[in-house]
């Protein structure tokens, strides 16, 4: 009787996406720290929609980690250009100007003062009672003379007063304006961050509305915020760096720079600016169609890829109203500084 040998049936764990996610996570389980979340949101776009569910630890929420990789090193670079820039640039140079015009009348008019002053000394020692000449005036008696010393003394003693309250007046005004444009110059690199920041619930909103098939799609406020941070920590850093020293040129010497490249020359560099930052979200598009399982369009530079197109004007919508409030608030500064 022959005996027959059954194959060897071989089992294959198959894991759950949850499980999946947790492994790759428990990889990192000695590294956790924003840069390597960082690096498992950008290498499993596909299990980043499980991260609620496995709840590892340390794993940190769409919004705390979009404020630490994109509102933290913007909100330091910015607070270091208002400092560096506050008392510097054209109303910085306007008000060395208009303290050195107060200086020179007031020396004019000190030099008046003590030439009456030396004049009327040596008319009150002189033994004659007339014959004094003062200014256009002739053939002055000695209180005459010294009437006219004495009014010319009080003359210049009030235009010395009032050239050091109109100096002081345009100094305030000049001064307001002066923290006004470096309030709008440093704020501005800020709000671009903050409008990333809070570009996200406007986009999870357009995109359930181009999407309403796609159960994912109501969390694509956390893609958005895992995605943009995750390709634009850097660039992020970068493009407000950039645009704290565009904005604030005159105060950073670059006013000549800029000046020289021309009007074609700024058109280009501000393309260029908005280049990188097209580019940024292009990246990350293409990750949040993977997150969300929704397939990538055919056409990704048209507006078939309706990621892009809501992430871009998402991003404006909110840059612009930030903005907004932005010069409000710094008009309102002006307006508390400036001259009553």
């Amino acid at each position: 009787m022959e005996l027959e040998l059954q194959p060897e049936v071989e089992f294959i764990e198959v894991k759950s996406p949850i499980d999946r996610f947790r492994d790759a996570w428990a990889q990192e389980s000695l590294k956790k720290g924003f840069f390597f979340q960082r690096n498992i949101i950008l290498k499993n776009p596909d299990l980043v929609q499980y991260a609620e569910l496995a709840r590892p630890r340390g794993w940190k929420e769409p919004l705390k980690f979009g404020v630490q990789g994109l509102l933290v090193a913007a909100f330091f670079i910015s607070l270091l250009s208002w400092w560096i820039t506050k008392d510097e640039g054209i109303y910085a140079d306007r008000i060395e100007a208009v303290i050195a015009n107060r200086e020179s009348e007031l020396k004019t008019q000190q030099g008046v003062i003590d030439s009456a002053e030396f004049q009327s000394a040596r008319i009150e020692g002189s033994r004659n009672k007339t014959g004094f000449t003062v200014a256009l005036s002739t053939n002055l008696t000695k209180e005459e003379a010294l009437a006219q010393l004495n009014l010319l003394k009080e003359q210049a003693e009030k235009l010395q007063e009032e050239y050091k309250y109109n100096a002081a007046v345009k100094i305030q005004n000049l001064r307001a304006a002066g923290d006004r444009l470096t309030l709008l110059a440093a704020g501005t690199a800020l709000m671009f961050s903050l409008a990333l920041l809070f570009a996200a619930p406007v986009f999870a909103r357009f995109i359930q509305l181009a999407y309403p098939e796609s159960r994912l799609a109501a969390k694509g406020d956390s893609f958005y915020l895992y995605y943009v941070v995750s390709h634009g920590v850097w660039l992020n850093c970068g493009l407000v760096v950039l645009l704290s020293l565009a904005l604030g040129r005159s105060a950073y010497g670059l006013s000549g720079f800029f000046e020289g490249i021309g009007p074609i020359g700024r058109i280009i560099f501000w393309l260029a600016v908005y280049a990188v930052l097209l580019h940024w979200f292009f990246t990350a598009s293409k990750d949040i169609y993977k997150a969300m399982q929704i397939s990538l369009p055919r056409d990704l530079f048209g507006p078939e890829n309706k990621v892009l197109l809501w992430m871009h004007n998402s991003f404006w919508i909110v840059f612009l109203v930030f903005e907004a409030v932005l010069g409000l608030l710094a008009y309102g500064v002006y307006l508390l500084e400036k001259a009553k």
